[in-house]
């Protein structure tokens, strides 16, 4: 009977031993450099890249690929320079072949990295945003006092990318709202920004629209400090420049304003939403996409009732968009908020660009069939379409959050 057992045993890990080798597993790291404590943190951000590697990796396994991706992390604190530290550390530490950024100034900082002349600075990695609005970002004729800042926006090295529009298309719809607001031929606009790339840029941008839209409009623009302590600052002051008769840009008494928009960060919004219903203004006060927030929406609560607003749409429509809601609400039990589905691009656009790079990715593939399937490859953004998506006037109330427009 040993001898038998014996015989077996060996019979068995002559078997064993004469299969092929186990293929060596390539991993490719991306990196996650958004804000997760400041100004605009939104944890469903984090979420939605995470399904975005769960996605590839999943069809990766099922096609037998040796290939598969994960996600480091660092926290951007929307603070460009703890943006620009953490991205070095994601390359330079932990070898991420590509980064996620997340606000217009943490995006421009960090692709900023190839242009200061330290060699040790050279990330040498695509760097896609998924929340940059603002138009100066990857311009070719934008213009800045700091070389470095204007060569990192234009792009001269073609590594910065990004997956949400430009703020210029928000514009005509924000000064059709705001027009309807005009008393004869005087009208007076006040817009509140914050004092960085986005609310400048937003800013002027608006400015142009409505100076392009009504000749001799009244604009005065008011910025704020994007460091301050929102629960500190002395938000009542700034509503009071806002809505008095005075124009803070030209320094004249012009009257009081028609409209006040405000263009800024999600904490910031609600800090100076508060303050301007506590003023008892009559001026009409507009809000722009990043008063969408869930954390807006929540903070405000009731408050947020007859508030408007335009943003862009939280998903477009179409399968792509569907697949896309489904499957991020099975893996966190809510559906998608605002922005999530621009940082779920950003993850997959970078993934398929890797698995197309390899120069294995056959169209009749089950790969290539879920690439259709979800639009990547076929839209602008897998929850978008192929031209630029129409901003639409919102008012973003609890009720009416979780619908795509």
């Amino acid at each position: 009977m040993i001898k038998r057992i014996l015989c077996f045993s060996l019979v068995l890990t002559g078997c064993k031993s004469s299969g092929p080798p186990a293929r060596a597993i390539s991993v490719v790291v991306l990196g996650q450099d958004i804000d997760r404590t400041g100004s605009m943190a939104t944890p469903s951000w984090a979420n939605s890249i995470r399904l975005a590697v769960n996605t590839a990796n999943a069809a990766l396994k099922r096609e037998g690929r040796a290939l598969r991706f994960e996600v480091a992390e660092a926290n951007s604190g929307n603070s460009p320079e703890q943006a620009r530290t953490a991205a070095l550390a994601l390359v330079k530490q932990q070898g991420a072949k590509a980064i996620i950024t997340d606000s217009s100034q943490d995006d421009i900082a960090v692709n900023a990295l190839a242009y200061d002349g330290d060699p040790s600075h050279e990330l040498g990695v695509p760097v896609v945003c998924m929340a940059c609005t603002t138009p100066d970002i990857n311009n070719p004729e934008a213009q800045d006092g700091d070389p470095v800042k204007q060569a990192a926006l234009r792009n001269l090295k073609g590594w910065n990318f990004r997956t949400t529009m430009s703020s210029v298309y928000q514009v005509p719809v924000l000064v059709r709202m705001l027009l309807t607001s005009s008393r004869g031929d005087r009208f007076k606009l006040s817009i509140y920004a914050s004092d960085d790339p986005y609310g400048r840029g937003f800013s002027d941008a608006l400015k142009t629209g409505l100076l392009r839209a009504r000749h001799g409009a009244l604009i005065e623009q008011v910025y704020h400090n994007v460091k301050v302590d929102p629960a500190e600052y002395d938000w009542a002051t700034d509503v009071a420049k806002v809505i008095d008769k005075r124009n803070e840009s030209t320094g004249k008494n012009d009257g009081p304003p028609d409209a006040v928009v405000e263009i800024t960060f999600p904490k910031f919004a609600i800090a100076f939403t508060k303050a301007f219903l506590a003023s008892g203004s009559k001026a009409r006060l507009v809000h722009t996409h990043n008063f969408r927030v869930a954390r807006v929406l929540e903070t405000l609560q009731d408050a947020v009732e007859d508030q408007e607003g335009t943003s862009q749409a939280v998903l477009g429509e179409g399968t792509s968009a569907q697949v896309f809601a489904e499957e991020l609400k099975a893996l966190t039990g809510q559906p998608p908020a605002f922005r999530d589905s621009g940082a779920y691009d950003a993850a997959t656009t970078l993934w398929i660009e890797k698995v197309a790079s390899t120069g294995r990715a056959k169209r009749a593939s089950p790969l290539s069939r879920l690439i259709s399937r979800r639009g990547v490859g076929r839209e602008r953004s897998s929850c978008g379409s192929a031209s630029p998506p129409s901003a639409t006037p919102s008012r973003p109330s609890p009720r009416r959050s979780e619908r795509c427009r």
